[in-house]
């Protein structure tokens, strides 16, 4: 005769069981709106909105806040196309420059690759940056780069966490390409949205109890 106890914990393992098939069907779902986003835009100028309205809706999600993630993304995307490709448009040049090098010197000196690789992975987390902080806070336009920047140099364990996500991400990626058009572009902006919100609680928090230490934020 099942007891009280055993019922509570079916209860807590189905509980369990919905929440990671629910986040793996917004994973899912995010994944495709990316992609949608991305071409929609040409690829080029479509895919900064892209992640710009996929870090606002994780945003939203890491809340616990409710949304309809479609039209909360669309609605994103089309309001923040301009903002988003303006304030991500120097770390995409140095993507595209580092990425246009490297295939240039393939083959060449493993040290100048490293060096390529190791700019292009900064480029990589001051987007991140870029496009977590512009959804996140209510800054300039003009300022979000700058801000990103300096908020990457003054706390450098922030680039490392979100350059070892990215990494992980892509060598699972790289065992199972399958996953790449199912769910893996929507885990790594979700996972990073969330490492990037940790950081700014994190630093917001330090400003309540060191409110004379400059906020990089605010410089």
């Amino acid at each position: 005769m099942a007891t009280v106890d055993d019922a509570r914990a079916r209860g807590t393992r189905l509980d369990r069981w919905f929440g990671w098939v629910d986040t793996l069907a917004y994973l899912g779902l995010l994944n495709l709106l990316i992609l949608a986003g991305t071409l929609t835009g040409g690829v080029v100028l479509g895919l900064a909105p892209a992640l710009s309205a996929a870090a606002t809706c994780s945003r939203t999600r890491l809340r616990g806040d409710a949304q309809r993630t479609v039209r909360a993304f669309v609605q994103a995307w089309s309001a923040g196309f301009g903002r988003a490709n303006l304030v991500a448009a120097p770390a995409l040049a140095v993507l595209v420059l580092t990425g246009t090098s490297l295939a240039a010197l393939d083959g060449g000196p493993v040290v100048l690759r490293a060096a390529l690789a190791v700019v292009g992975g900064l480029a990589v987390v001051h987007l991140l940056l870029v496009l977590t902080m512009d959804a996140h806070y209510d800054l300039p336009r003009g300022a979000v780069p700058r801000l990103a920047w300096s908020f990457l140099l003054r706390f450098p364990g922030a680039p490392l966490l979100l350059a070892a996500t990215t990494a992980l991400v892509g060598v699972v990626t790289a065992f199972v390409p399958g996953l790449l058009p199912v769910v893996s572009i929507g885990a790594w902006v979700h996972l990073c949205t969330a490492l990037c919100l940790s950081f700014y609680a994190a630093n917001d928090r330090n400003l309540e109890h060191h409110p004379a230490d400059p906020d990089p934020l605010d410089e």
